[in-house]
């Protein structure tokens, strides 16, 4: 098999990745009545079971690249999909719903972002053109996760009980292992790329390789040899913890996912609360995956010929914009009507998870892009797990999951502001860098 063709096979398997990721994300809700119902529970107790997930994936994107730096993605990826099957199976016989959190949460969120660092780092490598296109590709697998799991999920929640449905799902997840094995058909895993940098990264790293100079110089005066601390720093790249830009970018895309990930989380308890059945409600995902589609199409095209001036200010307008549909949803309770409003949030919304995918790499480059990608998910993930379970305390305190998609209209305006600073931020280092 030539080399075109294993990267091929890597891309669709990073598709299949962010499949069963937005599987965890926006189609556990489906489980909430039942586990529930069974535990005598509130949204409050469920909404752990993606808070931990968050919480399990921001603790793997802080390991993983670590770990990425003594083992081929090969190994990682096939571990960690035989590992989170393996957790959502034994969660089929738990008998409290603490078990269930650790196993379908935890773990699991924990073993996905080995597989996504592992198979994106990949597709980084394997499609070094073209990747306004590429991630819009990856990311698909996003909006058909949730179009394709969530009535799926329901529909074996239906047939077969919650436990059973597990099974099922436990093997959905296995399959992933397969994914892993084909990095080893490609010598690309091993191999270092050269750095694809920016100018805001070159004005940067000439800061930072200031920094690191004058440090060496100070150990060397002492009489010594490189620290075991300085040589992890530069290791790991920890550097990146140096970056303002790191930190604008958590911001502005956990201000993001807070709703559109988050708040859209409660759609199918909010479908069922208002009366509709168990597969209307959870079409309710589907709808905003189908919208996603038609998306992808679009951002790959206008993002390609967009100028990177121009960039952030069109996805800050998309995303302010996106937050009229999302306080539209506090008065409608028609199914056409909420179906319709969905797809509307899947159109405008869809593609902007790829868009901030692709600027991770035109700000950090291709080398540092596994690590900067794992470090800046540390730090938002855990704020995500937070977010998700302060956001089914306050339905149970306020009485109705509207609130969430107010919250979530109000938290895409941050977000909006946000992609605006990080504008001016990289128009400053431009400018800094054109007058060296």
């Amino acid at each position: 098999m030539g080399p075109a063709n294993v990267a091929w096979l890597v891309l669709l398997s990073a598709v299949y990745v962010s499949g069963l990721w937005a599987a965890a994300t926006r189609c556990y809700s489906t489980f909430y009545q039942s586990l529930m119902f069974e535990f005598d529970l509130k949204y409050g107790d469920v909404s752990w079971i993606n808070g931990l997930f968050q919480g399990g994936y921001g603790l793997g994107n802080l390991l993983f690249p670590i770990i990425y730096k003594y083992v081929t993605f090969r190994i990682g990826v096939m571990t960690s999909a035989i590992v989170s099957s393996t957790a959502i199976f034994v969660s089929s016989f738990a008998v409290t719903i603490w078990q269930i959190h650790v196993c379908c949460g935890l773990v699991t969120g924990f073993c996905i972002a080995g597989s996504i660092i592992g198979l994106y780092g990949e597709v980084t490598r394997c499609f070094k053109k073209n990747r306004e296109i590429v991630y819009q590709v990856v990311c698909t697998g996003t909006s058909l996760g949730g179009f394709i799991f969530c009535p799926l999920f329901q529909l074996l929640i239906n047939v077969y009980h919650w436990r059973g449905a597990l099974w099922i799902i436990s093997g959905i997840y296995f399959q992933l292992a397969a994914g892993g094995a084909i990095l080893g058909l490609t010598s690309t895993s091993t191999e270092k790329s050269n750095p694809h940098q920016s100018a805001v990264t070159e004005v940067i790293e000439q800061e930072l390789n200031h920094d690191i100079a004058t440090k060496e110089i100070k150990n060397e005066t002492q009489g010594g040899k490189t620290t075991l601390i300085s040589h992890l720093y530069d290791k790991w790249d920890l550097k990146l913890f140096l970056r303002a830009d790191l930190y604008l970018y958590v911001l502005g895309w956990f201000t993001f996912s807070l709703s559109f990930y988050l708040a859209l989380l409660f759609m199918i308890p909010y479908g069922s609360k208002i009366g509709l059945t168990d597969i209307q409600a959870s079409s309710l995902a589907s709808a905003v995956g189908f919208g996603e589609l038609g998306s992808r199409v679009f951002y790959s095209v206008v993002m390609k010929k967009c100028p990177h001036t121009y960039r952030y200010v069109f996805l800050s307008i998309i995303v302010a914009t996106t937050s009229i549909p999302f306080f539209s949803l506090v008065a409608l309770k028609s199914y056409p009507v909420l179906l319709t409003i969905f797809v509307v949030v899947g159109v405008m919304g869809g593609g902007v998870d790829a868009v901030y995918n692709n600027l991770l790499i035109d700000i950090f480059g291709v080398s540092m892009y596994p690590s900067a990608y794992g470090y800046a998910n540390v730090i938002s993930y855990p704020m995500g797990m937070l977010g998700t379970v302060t956001l089914g305390h306050v339905i149970d305190l306020y009485g109705s999951e509207t609130i969430a998609f107010i919250i979530g209209g109000c938290s895409l305006l941050l977000s909006s502001g946000f992609v605006l600073i990080m504008n001016q931020r990289i128009k400053k280092l431009q400018l800094l860098n054109t007058a060296e």
